[in-house]
C-alpha cells in the first residue's frame, strides 16, 4: 500500500472536521438591499451591511433553489443560515471546472486566484501553473483535497445537481448555472456574482454595463430589417443533430441579430435533439450554416462535405455560405458567454453584410 493511499482517508477526515468546526451565529437579520439584476432570472443577491451578500440560485430544472450562499469579506465571520453555504471572499484558491469561468476570472485580473482546474487540456490562456483535477464529471478527489480550494466552481446538470461526492469533501460548491438563462445578456449578467466572489465587483459591473450598451447598439442596427435569414446550427454529433430552441440563448442571439433559427416551431429554452433526416427535411434550404469545430487547422468545405455525404445537399453548403468557429484557436468557450456582444457582432456581419460594421470577426470565418 502506498503512502498516498494511506494518507488519503486521513486527509478526507481532517477536511471534514475542519469544515464542520466553528460556531455559527444567528441568521441574517433585517431587510437587506437587493442588488439589481436586469436580465438574469435565476439568481438574486441581497446585500446586508458592508461585507455580507446573500445569493440564491433558482433550480432551473424544477422547484426550489439550486443553492444559497452567504458571501462575507469578514475573514473571522462564521455567519450562516439554514441550508446555505458560507464563503469567505475574495476567493484566493479556487477550483474552477470550466474554461468559461476561467476566462472570465482571468479577464477580471484574478488569474492568481485559480488554484486548480478540471480538464486542463481544454483550458486556454492560463499563464500560471495550476493543479489539474481531472475529468469534470468525475474529478480526482485526492488532488482536490491536497489543493484545499476555498470554493469549487462547477457547472451543474439536470441529472447531477447534487454533486454528492464533492459535497462530502466539506468545501463550498458554487453551482454555476448561468448557461440555463434564456437570454445572452441574462447569462452574462452572472458576472456580477463572480465579481463579488473574486473581489472585483466594481470591475464586473462596469464590464457588464459596457457590453449591454454595445449589445443594444448593435441590435438596433438590424431591428427594423425586413430580412430574416434562416440559420442552420452546428452539425451531426453521433446520431443526433442538436438545434437551438427559439427561446434558448443562441435562439435569442439569432433574433437580436435580425435572423432566426431554421426551426421556429421549437420554442424550447435549450437545444433540441433531432435526427439528420429531420434536419434535412426542414433546413435543407436554410440560408446560412453556422457550426463549431475543434481542430489544429482551419476546416474547409471539402473536409466538411467528406464527413457526411448529405451535408453537400444543403443549400448553404452548395452556395458556400457555411461559417465555422474553430473553438481551439478562437477561445470561443472562454470569451463568448460573457461577451455576447462579440457573438452578436459576428452573426450580424454574417446575416446582414449590408450593415457594414467594419470590425473584425471574433469567432467565425467562412469555410473555403
Amino acid at each position: 500500500m502506498s503512502r498516498t493511499s494511506i494518507l488519503f482517508p486521513l486527509l478526507v477526515a481532517s477536511v471534514l472536521i475542519l469544515s464542520c468546526g466553528g460556531n455559527t451565529s444567528s441568521p441574517l437579520q433585517g431587510e437587506g438591499d437587493t442588488i439589481p439584476m436586469r436580465y438574469a432570472k435565476n439568481i438574486t443577491m441581497v446585500r446586508y451591511g458592508d461585507n455580507v451578500v446573500e445569493v440564491k440560485l433558482v433550480n432551473p430544472w424544477g422547484e426550489g433553489l439550486l443553492g444559497t450562499y452567504i458571501l462575507t469579506s469578514d475573514p473571522n465571520s462564521q455567519l450562516s443560515t439554514l441550508n446555505s453555504q458560507l464563503i469567505h471572499v475574495p476567493l484566493k484558491n479556487a477550483l474552477v471546472f470550466t474554461a468559461v469561468h476561467c476566462g472570465l476570472i482571468c479577464e477580471l485580473g484574478m488569474e492568481e486566484s485559480i488554484g486548480g482546474v478540471c480538464e486542463k487540456e481544454y483550458i486556454h490562456g492560463l499563464t500560471k501553473e495550476v493543479v489539474d483535477c481531472g475529468n469534470g464529471m468525475s474529478p480526482n478527489q485526492e488532488r482536490i483535497i491536497q489543493l484545499r480550494p476555498d470554493a469549487m466552481l462547477v457547472s451543474p446538470f439536470e441529472s447531477n445537481t447534487g454533486h454528492d461526492k464533492l459535497g462530502q469533501l466539506g468545501m463550498p460548491i458554487v453551482e454555476c448555472a448561468e448557461y440555463m438563462e434564456s437570454t445572452a445578456l441574462g447569462r452574462a449578467e452572472w458576472m456580477k456574482f463572480y465579481g463579488i466572489l473574486f473581489g472585483k465587483e466594481k470591475e464586473a459591473n462596469a464590464m457588464f454595463e459596457a457590453l449591454v450598451a454595445r449589445y443594444d447598439s448593435l441590435s438596433a442596427l438590424v431591428k427594423n430589417s425586413d430580412k430574416r435569414p434562416r440559420i442552420l446550427s452546428e452539425e451531426l454529433y453521433g446520431n443526433v443533430w442538436y438545434q437551438p430552441g427559439v427561446h434558448s440563448t443562441i435562439g435569442q442571439l439569432y433574433a437580436d441579430a435580425g435572423a432566426q433559427t431554421a426551426f421556429p416551431e421549437y420554442k424550447q429554452s435549450g437545444s433540441v435533439p433531432l435526427s439528420i433526416e429531420q434536419v434535412y427535411a426542414t433546413a435543407h434550404n436554410a440560408d446560412i450554416w453556422l457550426m463549431r469545430y475543434d481542430s489544429d487547422e482551419t476546416m474547409t468545405l471539402a473536409q466538411l462535405g467528406a464527413e457526411v455525404d448529405v451535408y453537400r445537399r444543403f443549400d448553404a453548403f452548395k452556395k458556400g455560405n457555411v461559417w465555422g468557429c474553430n473553438t481551439r484557436t478562437s477561445f470561443f468557450y472562454e470569451r463568448s458567454p460573457f461577451h455576447p456582444d462579440r457573438m452578436l457582432s459576428d452573426i450580424i456581419q454574417i446575416t446582414h453584410p449590408e450593415v457594414q460594421l467594419h470590425e473584425p470577426m471574433y469567432f467565425y470565418e467562412k469555410l473555403k
